[in-house]
Parts: C-alpha cells; structure tokens; sequence
C-alpha cells in the first residue's frame, strides 16, 4: 500500500507585483504632485489692505531688500534691466508691466528701478503686493 505522502511547501515570495505596485506608486505621486518654479530672488511682498487682483503680466520685474534685481526670473544687472526691457516693451507697447518689491527695500532703489523702466518706454508698471 502506497500513502501520498505531503507534497513539500515551497514557500518563496515573489516580488514581481510588488515592485508593479512600487512603480504604479511613483507614477502616481509624479503625475499628482506639483512642481514650483523657485523664484530668481527671495522676495517678502508688502501688505496693502485696499490691494485688487489683477491679471499676470508677461514682464515682471522683481526687486529684493538688497537690490538686486531678476526679469521674468532671470538675474540682471540694474544698468543693464533698460536694454533687456527694451524689446520686450516694443514688441508690444500696452505691455503693463508687474514691479515685485521686497517689503524692507528702500524708496531709493525702488525708484532707480522704475525710473530705468520708464526709460525703456515702460508706462503701465503695478506693484505687486498680498492681502492683509
């Protein structure tokens, strides 16, 4: 008389769907997250309590506490800030133009930049600001 004898349990772990799962995660998370595109410079905007939204302008001109200033994201020299704006002004003369100051520049230098984009034909500048 032959018994059966128990078939031995081979116990291994498969690891194919756990890495599926780990991949189908990734995707996940890349396609649902957001990605922020850091400013040129660290800016701290001033608050107004009688600020309006606006639109997004496509020239900004940003201005930190120690003077040093970006176009559109890019770091410029303030001498150099009327020929980079220049053509961009002249592609489109009713171009307004979006100024974002740091709260602690001084009034100094926050003119010197608007008198430079003035003399790049600038007229329509707004200062950005947040709400209190």
């Amino acid at each position: 008389m032959e018994f059966e004898g128990r078939a031995r349990i081979h116990s291994h772990l498969d690891i194919a769907p756990l890495i599926d799962i780990v991949f189908l995660l990734l995707v996940f998370f890349m396609l649902t997250s957001t990605f922020l595109v850091p400013e040129a410079i660290e800016l701290e905007l001033p608050e107004s309590g009688t600020a309006t939204v606006t639109e997004i302008t496509p020239i900004i001109v940003a201005l930190n506490s120690s003077g040093e200033v970006a176009l559109n994201g890019q770091t410029i020299e303030l001498s150099g800030l009327r020929t980079a704006l220049e053509p961009l002004i002249a592609a489109n003369n009713d171009v307004a133009i979006t100024l974002k100051s740091d709260a602690r520049t001084e009034v100094q230098q926050l003119l010197k930049v608007m008198d430079e984009i003035r003399s790049a034909g600038g007229h329509d500048v707004a200062l950005a600001t947040t709400q209190k």
